[in-house]
């Protein structure tokens, strides 16, 4: 009997009905693409606002936080590149034909959102590229 009545308490459910989803705000952050192992990863930083493509970029700049540092987390983008985006092409300051792949897959998928992006830069051009992530 006791099997019974317990069956059939779980079989009831817990009484919660459905309801909407409830909306919130928009999330925030920066998408930056860092490097671990060789390989490019997607890593999320905080930010007070939504961010846009230019935004991450400079983040992307400024190199690995300590977290991401102790994380394992490098870049492979050179101290200076100063990257800057307008519509959908990133200028750097160095040449862009002695850029590592993995650095050039870093500044295409921290600026793209889905589009071909061309990078610029030491009087040579490279694209269009997509996030290879």
């Amino acid at each position: 009997m006791a099997a019974a009545l317990a069956l059939a308490w779980v079989s009831a459910g817990c009484g919660v009905q459905p309801s909407e989803p409830i909306g919130g705000s928009a999330a925030t952050g920066a998408l930056v693409y860092l490097v671990r192992d060789d390989t490019v990863v997607p890593v999320l930083r905080p930010t007070k606002q939504p961010t846009t493509g230019a935004r991450a970029l400079a983040l992307l700049a400024e190199g690995p936080n300590g977290r991401e540092q102790a994380q394992g987390l490098t870049t492979a983008v050179p101290p200076g590149t100063a990257p800057v985006l307008s519509g959908n092409t990133i200028t750097v300051a160095t040449d862009v034909s002695t850029l590592p792949e993995v650095a050039v897959s870093q500044l295409v998928c921290t600026a793209a959102a889905a589009e071909p992006l061309t990078l610029v830069g030491g009087g040579h051009r490279r694209g269009p590229l997509t996030c290879p992530v």
